[in-house]
């Protein structure tokens, strides 16, 4: 028979995220990932001024993120295709930057060039990514795999044999 333990509090998703913090392999309840990310948002909109603490704060979720998918099912790899877009989004961004100062700005359509490779595929590579956040977002919604999986025993449910 599986149980199921209670949700997570504030305090102890909070120590649970903070102990496993550089931690990938395993998996985290939607409770220890809410939390979490709710301190993470408020700490990075107060610290708005300073935007490289808010960079630190969500490079330190990473792990978080990935266990949550694991709590799931799913691999990493989910959360890798959304860092390869924002990559590939920052590479471009560069290319077409060094590609404009490497002219020398002299382009016969300065401003249709501009317009179409740095504004509307920006656009595009924004509204990607922004499509590809919801989804792992959603993702991270679903509830646990009940029981074991390939990345471990579920911290959520419980299997209790009858005695």
């Amino acid at each position: 028979m599986i149980e199921t333990t209670p949700s997570l509090g504030f305090t102890e998703a909070i120590n649970a995220a903070a102990s496993k913090i550089f931690q990938i392999k395993g998996r985290s309840r939607r409770s220890e990932f809410w939390w979490t990310h709710m301190i993470v948002y408020l700490l990075s909109t107060a610290l708005t001024p300073v935007p490289i603490f808010g960079g630190i704060l969500n490079l330190l979720v990473i792990p978080l993120k990935i266990r949550r998918l694991h709590d799931t099912g799913r691999s990493a790899w989910w959360w890798g295709i959304g860092a390869l877009i924002k990559i590939s989004f920052v590479v471009y961004i560069l290319y077409s930057s060094a590609k404009l100062a490497l002219n020398g700005y002299e382009f016969e359509d300065y401003d249709s060039f501009v317009f179409e490779y740095i504004v509307l595929k920006g656009i595009l590579f924004i509204g990607a990514i922004a499509i590809y956040d919801v989804f792992l977002l959603i993702l991270c919604c679903i509830d646990s795999d009940k029981g074991e999986n390939k990345y471990g025993p579920s911290p959520k449910y419980i299997d209790k044999e009858i005695v």
